[in-house]
């Protein structure tokens, strides 16, 4: 008993101490790795823009835990983008996934047609709405096998692929060191192809990446987006069997802090439906051992009105070994909650490959 006891102690000492640290990053992995992800954070392709390309991934794991024990398809995605003929300013992406989640079914995650000009670049169709660090990072890079709840459950719609249909405009310094996006969308999430309710939501996301000493570089941003809505769910937040009609307002800070073999990254998000706050937040640092083998370890609180939600903290140990930068990677990851009742754990190996170089 004494041990538990001890354990627990230092468990929360360890929360507190990464808590007050929020503001500091890492989760993309360093430039050789991350590279192989085929987009930066903003949503630019790095591939050559004279030609359509095609390519996918899978993420194939197992798991075991408290509530679980189990192999899973995580993910499978598909992908064909590039340029139109005689335009090559103006590219298109079509993009469908398969999730156990969806019954086997295989649907469009984004549809989308951009235009880029100089520093700055126009998106219109179904996208992933510029808001939030951690979802701009794609989840093939991020170096946990999952996104923090924080971002999964508080960011605009959560439940529906995380993207919306509407227009986007973002700009990025020549510099590297700003970049501005704002959105308009319908505000009904993923593949829901009119506006029900006529309201639009709106999202803006800013940042400014200062370089320091050598390698290293550190980025703060915030994000803002806000919608009035005649009647949503929003059950991972809300609860079951409640339909929110008024204003959504949510917020997020962000900071990110990046050497050459180390990073912290951390945000604090935030949801006001018409006065009913939630709020998470995270901590995130990663270290290479070598090249090709990463260590993680990460902390992760959730509040939310919803009483299925416990809002302990999770606490979070991983490993990544880069076979192949991310076109092909093993990543084992161990996660603890400690509630007043018994604890809660789950263990996943995953092994991830892109279907093409």
């Amino acid at each position: 008993m004494r041990q538990l006891l001890g354990w627990r102690v230092s468990v929360k000492s360890m929360e507190l101490a990464v808590l007050v640290f929020l503001g500091l990053s890492a989760a993309a992995p360093p430039p050789q790795v991350r590279a192989a992800s085929g987009e930066n954070y903003t949503g630019r392709s790095d591939s050559a823009r004279n030609h359509v390309n095609w390519n996918g991934y899978t993420q194939l794991r197992y798991s075991q835990g408290r509530h679980v024990s189990s192999f899973a398809i995580r993910r499978a995605k598909l992908w064909i983008k590039g340029a139109t003929p005689s335009l090559e300013d103006l590219s298109f992406k079509v993009q469908g996934i398969f999730r156990p989640s969806m019954s086997g079914a295989f649907v469009l995650q984004d549809v989308y047609a951009k235009y880029d000009w100089h520093s700055a670049y126009f998106r219109v169709g179904q996208m992933v709405p510029d808001y939030s660090l951690q979802w701009q990072q794609p989840d093939a890079v991020i170096p946990l096998i999952e996104r923090s709840l924080a971002v999964n459950i508080l960011i605009p719609s959560a439940t529906t692929l995380a993207r919306d249909i509407g227009a986007q405009l973002a700009f990025d310094s020549a510099n590297g060191i700003w970049h501005a996006g704002l959105g308009l969308f319908n505000g009904n999430g993923a593949n829901h192809f009119e506006n029900n309710d006529e309201h639009f939501l709106v999202t803006t996301h800013a940042t400014c990446t200062i370089p320091l000493r050598g390698e290293m570089h550190w980025r703060l941003g915030s994000s803002v987006a806000y919608r009035e809505t005649e009647g949503m769910e929003f059950r991972k937040i809300l609860g079951t069997d409640k339909l929110f009609a008024g204003n959504d307002f949510r917020w997020g800070v962000e900071t990110h802090l990046q050497a050459s073999r180390w990073e912290f990254q951390a945000e604090y998000l935030q949801a006001n439906l018409g006065g009913e706050l939630a709020w998470g937040t995270y901590g995130l640092v990663d270290f290479y051992l070598s090249e090709k083998n990463q260590l993680v370890a990460s902390v992760e609180k959730l509040i939310v009105p919803n009483p299925d939600s416990t809002g302990d903290p999770w606490y979070i140990l991983g490993f990544n070994h880069y076979i192949r930068g991310n076109k092909a990677k093993v990543v084992a990851d161990l996660r603890a909650q400690f509630p007043d009742g018994p604890a809660n754990y789950l263990a996943t190996i995953q092994f991830q490959l892109f279907f093409r170089e």
